[in-house]
């Protein structure tokens, strides 16, 4: 699959709560290159800053600095496509959870019901929702949530 990618983005950034906003902000100039437009993007940056808080508060316990890695394919071939990569080496989540987390109902808060506010598991849901697939992967100590998302014709 990789002979039909046109455009590739790929950067290492340190664990904090900035780290997803960095990389968003230096994915815009790729994104608008590879001919991705901006409400498509924007679904993409909230799935990018989700998993990537996720790395920096769960798999790293939010130890600053630890390495996060981000990786961003467009594929333009017979099958159009955008495949993000996010990796840590932190703790890791079970494929079970991962799929009882991706698999969870939405539950809007309700300002007059406390147990609604907690945002514990919302952003694999939001995840969900945007992304076509999403996957997790473990090779040695490396965890990598793998996104796929369809391209039509207009992005």
């Amino acid at each position: 699959m990789t002979n039909g990618a046109i455009k590739r983005f790929g950067g290492t950034y340190p664990s904090s709560l900035n780290a997803s906003r960095e990389a968003c902000d230096e994915l815009n100039g790729f994104w608008s290159m590879a001919g991705i437009d901006q409400e498509f993007s924007s679904q993409v940056e909230l799935c990018i800053v989700e998993i990537m808080n996720n790395a920096f508060l769960h798999a790293y316990q939010e130890q600053e600095g630890l390495p996060i890695e981000l990786v961003c394919e467009v594929f333009k071939d017979e099958q159009p496509q955008l495949k993000l990569s996010i990796s840590d080496r932190g703790s890791a989540m079970s494929q079970q959870e991962l799929a009882t987390k991706l698999s969870n109902e939405f539950i809007e808060p309700d300002p007059n019901d406390e147990s609604t506010w907690t945002t514990s598991g919302r952003g694999f849901i939001i995840v969900s929702n945007l992304m076509d697939s999403v996957e997790m992967k473990q090779e040695g100590d490396k965890n990598t949530f793998v996104m796929v998302k369809e391209l039509a014709d207009n992005h």
